[in-house]
């Protein structure tokens, strides 16, 4: 870096990496914001910084966490670089030592990078016993080159089943690992280091998988949903409606007004923004593989009828349930989910999606329209999946959007080849904790569409 103002470009660079989402004008104001103030005042420095490129709660966390990894001594920086240049050695001769253990006879194996990554989070006692097996099918009687395909499924097999034991905070490492960084160390240490320290700052609840909360965490996971959700009734449209306020002054209206007066601009009349209330329909997965997830969609489905008035909410398993009525009725959180689990006829059935998005085109059209925003909360498992993607592009032409919040990490999707075939009729989202959910409707719900 050979000035203030690279410094801040990079610094910029390394926040976007981090998730900031940063402009270019915003940009451009953090350097101008250096003319006015004393840059050798780190808490000057600091502030102007924050004050330009930060939005809101979290992006403050990632803002200090950055600073004051980037803004360092000399001295400092070069402890960095050195811990970061014997890390990337360590990392390099880890994958050269994979590549070496995943041959058949001589030829490496054609393993993809994230089954590699997995190959090599193995205990030794596992990453022998291939061992021992890649040997054994190399030097075999009559093994022939051939049988190399066999091979590589065999071992991709292996692979991918120990990936599906892997927490979802294992899968966010090796994600993590693969990311593609700026090609700078000086930045890309830093984008590693704030990475790794987590949510370190943050409100635990955010980062953590919802089918592992506890009980006693259910209150403090609906107000921060009942938060979230205030977002979707705050969504600002492009269109004006008049106001009373001192706002932006309506040019057009200002001038009918006053051509009583000969054109004399005695009376002004303002307009501001409208505020965009979408209709919405959620339907949530219940089924027996999605029972885990029950403590992270009813508060889901609570916080927004809270919130939002057009909502309509709806299970499914085999078949579609209507359950708004269960939200409407003022009763508690705690009422309600008694209410649910008692009376739902989908709770623990097996999954029919097609079904369920058939009754809804056929028994609750009325609440379709080009306004709409439908979500669909669940982990794709389900059958007929051909005939489920047809019923999504029937409806996508429908509604506004489909959002589908998928409770599955994102590095087992392409274990299910459904997925494939869903995701050309809606947007598809990794979403099995509150961070997932704040950064959805941050950067998706509130955009202007």
């Amino acid at each position: 870096m050979k000035s203030l103002t690279d410094n801040i470009v990079g610094f910029v660079q390394i926040l976007r990496q981090l998730g900031v989402r940063i402009s270019i004008a915003e940009t451009i104001d953090a350097v101008d914001s250096l003319t006015i103030i004393d840059t050798f005042d780190q808490d000057e420095f600091r502030a102007a910084l924050k004050s330009t490129l930060v939005k809101n709660a979290d992006d403050q966390v990632v803002f200090d966490r950055a600073f004051d990894l980037f803004f360092v001594p000399p001295e400092t920086k070069q402890e960095q670089r050195t811990a970061w240049d014997s890390k990337k050695q360590l990392e390099l001769e880890q994958s050269q030592q994979a590549q070496e253990e995943l041959v058949f006879q001589g030829r490496p194996l054609d393993i993809p990078d994230d089954l590699k990554d997995v190959y090599k989070r193995l205990p030794e006692q596992e990453k022998q016993r291939l061992q021992e097996f890649l040997e054994k099918t190399s030097t075999g009687h009559n093994v022939k080159e051939s049988f190399q395909p066999v091979v590589e499924n065999l071992l991709k097999s292996s692979l991918s089943f120990w990936q599906r034991q892997l927490s979802p905070e294992d899968l966010a490492q090796l994600a993590a690992a693969r990311r593609q960084l700026l090609g700078h160390n000086e930045l890309d240490h830093v984008v590693e280091s704030a990475a790794g320290l987590g949510g370190a700052g943050r409100n635990p609840l955010l980062h953590k998988n919802m089918q592992d909360i506890a009980e006693h965490e259910i209150p403090q996971v609906t107000a921060l949903i009942k938060r979230l959700a205030h977002r979707l009734t705050t969504r600002i449209s492009r269109r004006f409606r008049l106001t009373g306020r001192r706002k932006l002054i309506d040019i057009r209206q200002s001038i009918r007004r006053n051509m009583r007066y000969g054109g004399t601009m005695i009376g002004l009349k303002y307009k501001t923004k409208k505020i965009h209330k979408p209709n919405i329909i959620v339907i949530c997965d219940v089924s027996a593989s999605m029972t885990k997830y029950i403590r992270f969609t009813l508060p889901l489905l609570f916080g927004l009828s809270n919130v939002v008035k057009n909502i309509e909410s709806f299970f499914f398993a085999d078949d579609l349930e209507y359950v708004t009525i269960h939200f409407r009725r003022n009763n508690d959180f705690t009422q309600v989910t008694e209410d649910l689990l008692t009376c739902s006829s989908q709770m623990g059935q097996g999954t029919n999606l097609f079904i369920a998005l058939t009754s809804l085109q056929e028994q609750y059209k009325r609440f379709i329209s080009s306004s709409t925003l439908l979500f669909i909360i669940s982990d794709a498992n389900t059958l007929a999946p051909l005939e489920t993607a047809n019923q999504l592009a029937s409806i996508s032409k429908k509604v506004k959007r489909i959002l589908w919040l998928n409770t599955l990490p994102k590095e087992r999707w392409n274990q299910n080849s459904a997925i494939s075939l869903f995701t050309k009729y809606c947007t598809m989202f990794e979403c099995y904790s509150l961070a997932h959910l704040t950064k959805i409707l941050s950067f998706n719900l509130t955009r202007q569409t």
